[in-house]
């Protein structure tokens, strides 16, 4: 299987999408994620790469076939409150005879509204979905800071494009002072809110020539996607991986709890701790989340 994955990988980096490798290869999509994560670190080239391939083609799937009319008319009935449930709002878009499921038809949605030029639309989405998730889990603060820098916009700008309290918009950015990876992208962004203070928008750009094109040469470096995001991770979801990471580390290590606890640098109540958590998740998988309530 060894072989088959190094030549699979290959080939889905090459653009095949990974139903159609499938039989090729005789490695199914999990086993194929899986093994993905075993050989390459998540922050890895081949990780990056193989993620922009997937989404590419993803993308491309879901463009397929869309009656972006009908498609713009439920978004606006579901916006607007007519149509109650994102399943309504599924069986009214598909023919007779189709069949999609409900993720996949939200990616729709969120394609649709992500690749319109209405400013109004991308907030009233926003909105809809801060009623479920509270915590902004379905914005992309590092996309929507990217685009802050590229604009030359204020947080306060940011804020009232995208309908997302400042606060959150600051709070999302002083995250990235301390993270290696977008320590530039906070240096910069602090630095325009400096220049925004003082010069206000007066003059056609901030920048000089030559900073505008140092600016957009580092942009270039990352690619974080569309600000809002079709399949947000819950906290619950996020508490579950990390929990899950933890116990599948404590279980490699084939040794008490309390060994693995000195191994791992963690304390017995931590691990504890992550094996209820893992229990009580999985005990919810199965259960449709909260995009599917009426709204009040």
């Amino acid at each position: 299987m060894g072989d088959n994955f190094e030549r699979m990988f290959l080939t889905v980096l090459n653009g095949k999408s990974v139903r159609e490798c499938e039989k090729e290869y005789g490695i199914d999509r999990k086993t194929f994620a899986k093994k993905c994560k075993e050989r390459f670190p998540e922050d890895s080239e081949q990780m990056r790469k193989l993620r922009k391939v997937l989404s590419h083609n993803r993308t491309n799937i879901q463009k397929k076939d869309v009656d972006e009319e009908r498609l713009g008319r439920i978004v606006k009935n579901l916006l607007e409150g007519k149509i109650k449930t994102l399943n309504e709002a599924k069986e009214l878009y598909v023919k007779t005879g189709e069949d999609i499921d409900s993720q996949t038809f939200k990616e729709k949605i969120v394609d649709y509204i992500n690749s319109s030029a209405d400013d109004e639309l991308k907030r009233e989405y926003i909105e809809y979905e801060a009623r479920r998730h509270p915590d902004y889990s379905h914005i992309n603060f590092k996309a929507l800071i990217i685009e802050m820098i590229k604009d030359e916009a204020s947080q306060t700008e940011m804020a009232a494009r995208y309908g997302i309290p400042p606060r959150t918009i600051s709070r999302e950015l002083a995250k990235l002072e301390n993270d290696e990876e977008y320590k530039t992208i906070y240096a910069t962004a602090k630095e325009l809110a400096r220049r925004k203070m003082q010069k206000g928008q007066k003059e056609d750009s901030l920048y000089q020539p030559l900073e505008r094109i140092l600016i957009q040469d580092m942009l270039e470096n990352y690619d974080e996607g569309e600000v809002i995001i079709s399949n947000p991770k819950t906290e619950a979801q996020k508490k579950y991986e990390k929990a899950k990471s933890l116990v599948e580390q404590v279980d490699a290590l084939g040794t008490t709890q309390k060994n693995a606890a000195k191994e791992l640098g963690v304390s017995i109540s931590t691990i504890k701790r992550a094996y209820k958590t893992i229990e009580a998740y999985e005990k919810l998988t199965g259960k449709e989340e909260k995009d599917d309530e009426p709204r009040n």
